[in-house]
């Protein structure tokens, strides 16, 4: 006994880290994320086209007479006469024959155009406030002709992994739950914490091992959720986004700022069963009620941690959306997008002071108390 040593406390830490990593798994934990998150992703994938909504097909339909819309005599900045909108939105448009009275209309006098591009380009038509349609445009006035379109369409893969993302917030806020929520609680009222605390391990090595498994497990789950995404993003859009990387990014951030709430809870109370519920209820439920609140109340809450977690959805989007006021139905409101930079900088912040005070507040923390 003699020539025992204590490990250091960086040795110590990957032990913690393994022994946390093999409850989650002794307590089906992380399997059951990984199980929810890939039900999910099968769920999205396949449910619209079961319902009739196919990710790719083809479209065939008349125009109607009050969808044809004349322009005017053609100028030197506008030569066209007449437009027309086809409404599939979030999809790449391909293979677009134009027939007009039964006869093929020349592919040289009409153009295919993003309403996004159409916008910039033609500013006579950003009033059509269609995002994400596309426009056909005529160099003949064709109001009053019979005008069929025939096309194939695909959905994109902004679209696509948008839709999917919209689950990414709620799978962190399961992460943050399964994983960090009861980690320092559960030592105290399950009291294995008078088997732990004795031992020759500083508490700050304790809490560093115990999140970074907490850490582990959820970017464990997290990846695993975006390599499901960009599979079958690649099966539905034929590709992934330019900017899936940085969605990821931003979403293991959201992770580590959700984690360092959940460590503070879990410090702040004693019972598990609390711990685990408001850790839930603070990223699925109450801040995310804030959220929207601020938009019916036309207030920005740029500090908030869900608000800013969203980031990692809107960023695929191109061009970035920007706040707007919107008018729906007799009431009005405010659509709020979080700032990248920004959201980075709150998230951090966020981290950082939780995880400060959480280390305090366990270092001080007694099995007594």
């Amino acid at each position: 006994m003699n020539g025992f040593k204590v490990p250091s406390d960086l040795a110590q830490i990957p032990v913690v880290w393994r022994y946390e990593l093999l409850k989650y798994l002794r307590s089906w934990r992380l399997i059951a994320a990984v199980v929810i998150s890939f039900v999910v992703l099968a769920l999205i994938f396949f449910l619209p086209p079961a319902f009739g909504m196919p990710y790719s097909g083809t479209d065939d339909f008349r125009v109607k007479a009050s969808e044809m819309y004349s322009l005017g005599e053609p100028t030197p900045f506008l030569n066209f006469s007449s437009v027309t909108v086809i409404g599939r939105t979030g999809s790449v448009i391909s293979e677009l024959v134009v027939t007009v009275n039964g006869t093929t209309y020349s592919a040289d006098n009409w153009t295919l155009v993003k309403m996004s591009e159409a916008s910039q380009m033609f500013p006579i038509v950003g009033s059509l406030n269609l995002d994400g349609s596309h426009l056909v445009f005529f160099k003949d006035n064709m109001t009053g002709k019979v005008v069929n379109l025939s096309y194939h369409y695909r959905i994109t893969a902004e679209t696509f992994e948008g839709l999917v993302l919209n689950f990414a917030s709620i799978l962190i806020a399961l992460c943050a739950t399964f994983f960090a929520a009861d980690s320092i609680a559960g030592e105290y009222y399950n009291r294995t914490g008078y088997l732990i605390f004795p031992n020759p391990m500083k508490r700050e090595t304790l809490f560093a091992g115990k999140f970074s498994a907490s850490m582990t497990a959820g970017i464990l789950v997290i990846g695993l959720f975006y390599v499901g995404m960009a599979g079958l993003s690649y099966v539905a859009a034929g590709g992934v986004d330019d900017d899936l990387w940085k969605s990821f990014l931003f979403g293991l951030e959201y992770l580590l700022a959700a984690s360092a709430i959940g460590y503070l809870v879990s410090v702040l109370l004693k019972g598990t069963t609390g711990a685990i519920v408001l850790t839930f209820l603070l990223l699925f439920l109450i801040l995310p009620i804030v959220d929207g609140v601020s938009m019916y109340a036309k207030v920005k809450i740029p500090e908030s941690l869900t608000f800013s977690g969203n980031v990692m959805i809107y960023i695929l989007q191109d061009p970035y959306p920007v706040d707007a006021a919107v008018e729906y139905y007799g009431s009005s409101f405010s659509m709020f997008y979080p700032e990248p930079v920004a959201s980075a900088i709150v998230m951090f912040a966020y981290a950082a002071i939780a995880i400060a005070i959480s280390l305090v507040m366990f270092k001080r923390k007694q099995l007594a108390g």
